[in-house]
């Protein structure tokens, strides 16, 4: 009779590679889900320049007291109690113009939560206010309770045009879920699409549009506020065509 009990020992590392195998095919479904920005496929000639190394802040600047990274994302908040006087912005170290912007972002919705909208700053200036270092004066690409453009520290919203108050919960926001943006900007035409639908698509006047840093906007508060933001893919001198909007059937 075979001693079967000798092959115990050589089975067992098998089992496990295979135990191994099964737990990594388990968790890809929901890994992918974080690379959203950069599994959209570039259009041709394009390069990928990543933003947000998913582990520090290198390649940023802005008030370590509102801004962090928490499991491989940036997060903004401000604690109860905590009152943000102006706005506080986290600013690339570099300047861009012309580009595109692939993240997603996450706004904690909750009762202890305000509804206060975010946004990425561009194509404006990095401005002191006060005490604040980390100010901004320029165009807002807002998401999360409203959408649309607004000039901070200028003409107020531009976009969309004589809309009246905040435009609460849009069809093409998931709230307090992950929201898929992509923004281009190309020469004065600027768009915005929203988890594959348009949501700005605006011509501004050639002398407002500034070469500059690109900002991630924590809104000034007395409330709590929470936001993550990932991705943070941007292609520098982009084509003209937008890549994540959804076609109509």
């Amino acid at each position: 009779m075979k001693n079967y009990a000798r092959l115990v020992p050589s089975i067992r590392p098998l089992i496990q590679v295979v135990g191994l195998v099964v737990a990594c095919c388990s968790v890809t479904p929901a890994f992918a889900q974080t690379d959203w920005a950069k599994s959209v496929k570039l259009a041709d000639g394009e390069k990928k320049i990543e933003l947000f190394n998913g582990k520090d802040l290198a390649g940023w600047e802005g008030d370590e007291k509102y801004w962090s990274v928490k499991d491989g994302t940036i997060r903004t908040a401000n604690e109860p109690g905590e009152v943000v006087e102006s706005g506080s912005y986290l600013f690339t170290k570099k300047p861009y113009r012309n580009f595109r912007l692939l993240l997603e972002v996450k706004q904690t919705v909750d009762d202890e939560h305000h509804f206060m909208h975010s946004a990425v700053a561009a194509l404006g200036e990095r401005v002191t206010m006060g005490k604040n270092l980390f100010g901004y004066k320029g165009p807002l690409f807002m998401f999360c309770q409203d959408w649309g453009i607004w000039d901070g520290g200028g003409r107020g919203r531009v976009f969309p045009p004589n809309q009246e108050g905040p435009i609460r919960k849009p069809p093409y926001e998931k709230r307090g879920d992950w929201n898929q943006i992509e923004i281009l900007v190309v020469g004065n035409h600027v768009r915005m699409v929203g988890n594959g639908q348009l949501v700005v698509d605006y011509v501004e006047a050639p002398s407002v549009l500034k070469t500059g840093a690109i900002a991630l906007q924590l809104h000034n508060n007395k409330h709590p506020q929470e936001f993550y933001f990932r991705g943070l893919v941007l292609v520098d001198s982009p084509i003209d065509e937008l890549l994540t909007l959804k076609k109509k059937e």
